[in-house]
């Protein structure tokens, strides 16, 4: 997958330089159209990239869940689960949130770099800015009932659903302002992975 972004990067820019030559050239109407040509080619070829972007970042969310959903059923029995078979699907789910919130952070801070306006409208939920204190909530896990921590649990999966619509969202924005940005956001996901 990321030969072909890397691919759909290399002809974006490509798109790019020739349809800066054509229009520093005469303005004839061949040379028009032929800008107008390369122009829809290039969304085209952004639009491929951006598909490719979500798509990896839906793999990794979905990397994410399988190898949850495993060990919480390698952790299942007859009965119901100990509250220390919810715990560490609760932590684990939990560095998910953080690693979200860290590329959603690198998303803003490009976007904020590149044109603020790219997120004008748009508000993170809840859950990006509230940060408790890990080890007094690692703690509180231990002091909680059975149900008390499934709670927590459908909380926290909440939150990092919220959390990866917001990245989606952003994300989109990104590809309809500024697509060239999504370069440096191949290298994240690259660099995360």
């Amino acid at each position: 997958m990321l030969v072909r972004q890397e691919a759909l990067l290399a002809a974006i820019s490509e798109k790019d330089a020739n349809i800066a030559l054509l229009e520093l050239s005469s303005s004839k109407k061949k040379t028009q159209e032929e800008v107008a040509a390369l122009k829809r080619e290039k969304d085209r070829l952004v639009q491929q990239l951006k598909q490719q972007t979500q798509n990896r970042m839906k793999l990794m969310a979905d990397n994410y869940e399988d190898d949850h959903f495993r060990s919480s059923r390698s952790n299942q029995t007859n009965h119901k689960p100990s509250p220390d078979q919810i715990i560490q699907p609760l932590l684990e789910l939990d560095q998910n949130r953080s690693k979200l919130k860290l590329y959603i952070g690198h998303l803003t801070a490009l976007c904020h770099d590149r044109d603020p306006l790219i997120l004008r409208g748009l508000t993170p939920p809840a859950s990006y800015n509230a940060d408790g204190e890990q080890a007094a909530w690692e703690n509180e896990l231990q002091k909680m009932t059975q149900e008390q921590l499934q709670n927590e649990l459908e909380r926290v999966e909440g939150d990092n659903a919220e959390l990866q619509e917001f990245a989606n969202t952003i994300l989109q924005q990104i590809a309809d302002h500024c697509p060239d940005i999504l370069e440096q956001v191949v290298n994240a996901l690259e660099e995360s992975s």
